[in-house]
């Protein structure tokens, strides 16, 4: 063993003479002491010392590929490699013959312990080692082979339960200013020419950031799987249970604290790449000093790009609206390398926290309010609106980073997303930065990796939470860490324009076959243009009655508590406890409908026939055996004797009967919560004067309805009377649901503080951040207001004018069957919206020929106009004679147009998929030009991974090549989406940017507040509120510069009215 490098007292990872630096730096060595040996042992280096760290997985390595392996390093030159001055070989050993050098191997292996003790003194001799190295030991050890490249494929992890962990070895001698990647293929290098270390593949094919210095030294590495650096969307808890679940365990205290010596090294280089910034920076926290600058921005350096950030406090961002929240503590202003604004420094931070607050702020009015001024930021929404709650408006706005990476590559969704971080650690997104000489890419660092701190427990220790101090602390206690942390925002922004602009002029914008120029010319036309659209519409909002909610929230929790006091009433004729139930808990419910189920993952556990609850004691029941009502008392609830066990199709994870509302639904049928049908049977059998029962109230119960529209719960129930009070009640149960859902997800929401500024406005955050381009909204969820049907309480009445203003909402007709129609030149579709009326009649017209025949018989109308006089049609419409043809053609039209299969159709409709089969070859056998369209689609995404939409944006499927058939059909699917969603995306962006543009409009007084898919809402003077209409209507009708070069004509259909919900 001495021979092999190891001591043979202490730990096998000491370096010597006759060991290879592959053993000795190598972040991972195999024990083969015995060929069944399931031990990995990582060495760990950290601040160029060696380190050492025990962890077991199961490898079961063979002998022949470790023999064969150390035979490959064997083969190689000795004296290539470089070992410490202390212990170098001298030239008889290096020149040795190879089949000592292949025996001492084979032997010191074979030499080597098994177990966990004999590894466990390793880390005394760590500490030796790291003492005497601290100590200047070993002033001049070098690391790393200074010619060749030694790089590990992991051959002797292959065998079946071996898994190559994203800590084996990083390892290069060549790398100067190069950095070095890994590929998909786990261990293989890649070369780059950015000198940051974005890639390491932890194996499941997720690439996470990692900086290798300029072959300086191996990273530290912690015994984590996966990195904190390109997911800031994870919560810190469930960050740190993986990292705890993934963690080395041992009995030693030496290894835990190796761990710790090991972060807080990452740290410090961490701190030091940061420090690198300093220099840049120059910090303003000064009148003069403000005044200084801001001559030079708007004068001297005026013709530059700036980039520009803010670092906000007191905002809770997931929560709040920045309009009219948060408090800016500073922000950062650069300019490029071309600026100097003193001492070589092109970066400008400003202290607003201590440095004069909103006086030095406004100092810098003229620099944003300038419209000449060109500034880039990344998420611009949020800073606009922080700034001008300080009265600032801000102009000149030339890019917005996270809109061009979006346009650039709308599948970065599993690709670490479209944050500043995962951007800017990204070498495929960042290679085309400017860099001056020497400079390197710095991409932006999360907080949490800087200044998070595990969370101190009562008794002292080091608890797993990590916690990151308030932002206005920082700026204090870490001054210049933060300084750099926060300056690094406005740099990294500007390299992502400059790169993000090369990568778009370098992409093709094609439009209907023809060359238009490059995307980024698209951005500049009309995705520029359009988010700072988004932002104004942002910063309008939209009116609430706050009064209004206030009412109908009585309105539904005292419908609400009806509806469970129903329920409970029903259930406590079968459970007395069920009385004291709570309606909303699932578990209880669970055991009232299913008590004695068997578990369908467990064949042996089954759910208890009845079980003790613990519920509130609101009504201060004093129970047997105490004096006085406790807190809480004990209820028991059991499945109804003498009913059958309900069965569904829904399941919890767990293996137990769901009780969402699919399945209560599923219990209770297609049946409405007939409250006087159940008050009806709560009553006794009215009597006769001979005190024998009526005849007729015995004939009116014991009535054989039609059970069609009934549930399960009518037979489990022994149908009848009893079966019917089964659905009903449970169709109340279901309105306790459907009520608690318009309670907590709109009527409660929307009368928050956090989402209105002060003037009472609800202004919610629009994005563009799916990957077909259509808008969504957040904070709150304005697009996801209730279907009308549904909208019982009239939520929508809510959003209402300002007085003397009304509303206008228009909304598109059919966008995207008109879209389809285009794109697929499909001539019955075409036919079937010029000759307009029921489009979906039409369909059902075209797919069955017994509706087409009674039609011509005139048995039925297709369509039917009144005329003075007439209050009904002289025949039925085909809508009401055909109904279920008719609905089924509408769900064709949307599912086809949406590539929905058979698979799918056939569970909605409950047939078999050959029944789906014929009714979607019926839809299909007027319209080919459709199919042959759908075709053509999945064999672009297959040959160039992307499709596009109507204005060029194209969607990328990256994982296209290597994805599974299940995984393949649902991009084949996105492939046939896509350019219909995308499309009526760009037809509704277009609108809305020719209705902001429109003079007429802006002179009369009306702006967008708001779109809602196909849907836009304005608002404005109630006196011009016709004209208005008329202009909105032919601006969405010709969308792209006030024309249509669609086949098809857009359909748009507009009103007028005080509030949202009368103007549907």
């Amino acid at each position: 063993m001495a021979k092999m490098g190891f001591s043979p007292q202490t730990t096998p990872f000491r370096p010597s003479p006759f060991c290879p630096p592959y053993f000795w730096y190598c972040r991972s060595c195999t024990q083969v002491c015995s060929f069944t040996s399931s031990t990995k042992v990582r060495c760990r280096l950290e601040d160029r010392a060696p380190n050492v760290n025990l962890l077991e997985s199961k490898l079961g390595s063979s002998y022949r590929k470790y023999h064969n392996y150390s035979r490959e390093m064997l083969d190689s030159p000795r004296n290539n490699y470089s070992f410490p001055r202390w212990n170098r070989p001298s030239g008889r050993e290096v020149v040795g013959s190879r089949e000592e050098n292949k025996n001492e191997v084979r032997n010191g292996l074979n030499s080597l312990g098994d177990t966990a003790k004999d590894w466990g003194r390793a880390t005394e001799e760590y500490k030796r080692i790291k003492q005497q190295y601290a100590q200047g030991a070993f002033p001049n050890l070098q690391m790393f082979p200074v010619e060749d490249t030694i790089s590990e494929n992991s051959n002797c992890y292959e065998r079946e339960g071996s898994r190559v962990s994203r800590n084996e070895m990083e390892h290069t001698g060549t790398v100067q200013q190069q950095g070095l990647y890994l590929s998909q293929n786990e261990m293989s290098f890649v070369q780059t020419e950015c000198d940051e270390v974005p890639y390491i593949n932890d194996g499941d094919k997720k690439l996470l950031p990692k900086k290798i210095s300029n072959g300086a030294k191996p990273n530290g590495l912690r015994n984590v799987k996966g990195s904190k650096a390109n997911k800031d969307s994870v919560d810190d808890k469930k960050e740190v249970d993986e990292a705890a679940k993934n963690t080395v365990t041992s009995n030693s205290v030496d290894e835990i604290r190796i761990e710790k010596i090991t972060a807080a090294g990452e740290a410090r280089e961490l701190h030091e790449r940061l420090s690198t910034v300093y220099d840049k920076v120059l910090v303003v926290d000064s009148i003069p000093a403000a005044k200084e600058v801001v001559s030079m921005l708007t004068n001297q350096y005026k013709d530059l790009i700036h980039a520009c950030d803010t670092e906000v406090a007191n905002i809770d961002v997931k929560e709040e609206t920045p309009v009219g929240h948060g408090e800016i503590i500073c922000f950062s202003i650069y300019s490029g390398p071309e600026a100097d604004f003193g001492d070589g420094k092109s970066c400008i931070w400003i202290d607003v926290l201590d440095g004069g607050g909103k006086v030095l702020l406004a100092e810098f009015a003229p620099f944003f309010e300038d419209p000449a001024i060109r500034k880039v930021w990344h998420n611009y929404s949020f800073d606009n609106h922080i700034i001008e709650n300080y009265g600032i408006k801000l102009s000149g706005f030339f890019a917005d980073t996270m809109h061009m990476a979006r346009l650039w590559n709308s599948a970065r969704r599993t690709e670490g997303g479209y944050s500043l971080e995962a951007l800017t650690s990204d070498s495929r997104v960042m290679s085309d930065a400017k860099r001056g000489p020497g400079e390197k890419v710095i991409g932006k660092v999360s907080m949490k990796n800087i200044f998070g701190k595990r969370k101190t427990k009562k008794d002292g220790s080091e608890g797993k939470l990590i916690t990151i101090p308030p932002v206005e602390e920082l700026q204090k206690s870490e001054r210049k860490l933060w300084i750099c942390y926060s300056a690094l925002d406005s740099i990294s922004t500007l390299m992502l324009y400059e790169s993000l602009e090369k990568k778009l002029l370098k992409t093709s914008w094609m439009l209907d076959g023809q060359y238009k120029g490059s995307m980024y010319q698209f951005y500049q036309k009309y995705m520029r243009p359009f988010g700072e659209l988004l932002v104004k519409m942002e910063t309008e909002g939209m009116l609430v009655d706050r009064s209004y909610l206030a009412e109908i929230e009585k309105v539904a929790k005292s419908e609400q508590q009806i509806a469970a006091d129903r329920f409970r009433r029903w259930a406590s004729k079968y459970c007395p406890d069920a009385k004291f139930m709570n309606v909303g808990s699932d578990a209880q419910l669970r055991q009232l409908f299913f008590g004695g189920i068997q578990n369908s993952k467990n064949s042996n556990e089954f759910l208890p026939v009845e079980k003790e609850f613990r519920i509130p004691n609101t009504e201060n029941i004093v129970e047997e055996g105490k004096k006085n009502p406790t807190k809480f008392r004990k209820i028991t609830l059991r499945k109804p004797d003498g009913v059958d066990i309900m069965t569904t199709d829904k399941y919890t994870a767990s293996g137990w009967p769901s009780v969402g509302g699919d399945t209560l639904r599923h219990l209770a049928g297609k049946v409405s919560a007939d409250f006087d049908f159940l008050d009806d049977i709560d009553e006794e059998v009215p009597e006769n004067v001979n005190g024998k029962a009526s005849e007729d109230s015995v004939a009116t119960l014991s009535e054989d309805p039609d059970t069609s529209s009934y549930g399960a719960a009518y037979s489990a129930f022994g149908g009848g009377q009893t079966g019917i009070a089964a659905c009903h009640a449970i169709a109340a149960l279901c309105e306790v649901c459907s009520i608690d859902s318009l309670i907590s997800n709109f009527i409660l929401p929307l009368q928050g503080d956090h989402i209105s500024g002060k003037n009472g406005r609800i202004h919610c955050s629009l994005n563009i951040n799916t990957e077909t381009g259509r808008l969504s909204a957040r904070r709150p969820n304005l697009q996801n207001q209730p279907a009308l049907e549904k909208d019982r309480y009239k939520i929508r009445q809510a959003f209402i004018a300002a007085p003397g203003n009304s509303l206008i909402v228009a909304d598109y007709g059919q966008l995207e069957l008109r879209i389809l129609a285009h794109l697929a030149n499909c001539e019955s579709m075409l036919n079937a919206f010029k000759a307009g009326g029921d489009f979906h009649s039409r369909t059902a017209m075209n797919m069955y020929p017994h509706i087409r025949e009674a039609i011509e018989r005139k048995d039925v109308l297709l369509e039917w106009y009144p005329q003075p006089g007439e209050d009904k049609p002289p025949v039925p419409l085909l809508k009401d004679a055909f109904a279920s043809e008719r609905r089924k053609a509408k769900m064709l039209n949307f599912s086809i147009a949406y590539g929905k299969t058979t698979v799918g159709l056939a569970r909605d409709w409950k047939v078999s998929r050959k029944e789906a089969q014929e009714t979607v070859d019926l839809w299909y056998s007027d319209r080919k030009e459709v199919l042959a369209w759908q075709e053509e689609r999945k064999k672009e995404a297959r040959k160039f991974r992307s499709v596009h939409t109507l204005l060029g944006r194209a969607r990328h499927f990256p994982s296209l090549q290597n994805a599974s058939p299940a995984h393949k059909n649902h991009i084949e699917r996105a492939a046939i989406n896509t350019p219909v969603q995308g499309s009526a995306a760009d037809v509704a962006m277009c609108a809305m940017l020719e209705i902001s543009k429109n003079a007429r409009l802006k002179e009369l007084g009306w702006r967008l507040l708001l779109q809602v898919h196909d849907e836009v809402i304005l608002e404005g003077p109630e006196e011009s509120g016709e004209e208005a209409k008329a202009i909105v209507v032919d601006c969405m009708s010709k969308p792209f510069n006030g024309e249509n070069f669609l086949r098809v004509g857009l359909s748009v259909d507009a009103k007028c009215a005080k509030n949202w919900y009368s103007a549907k």
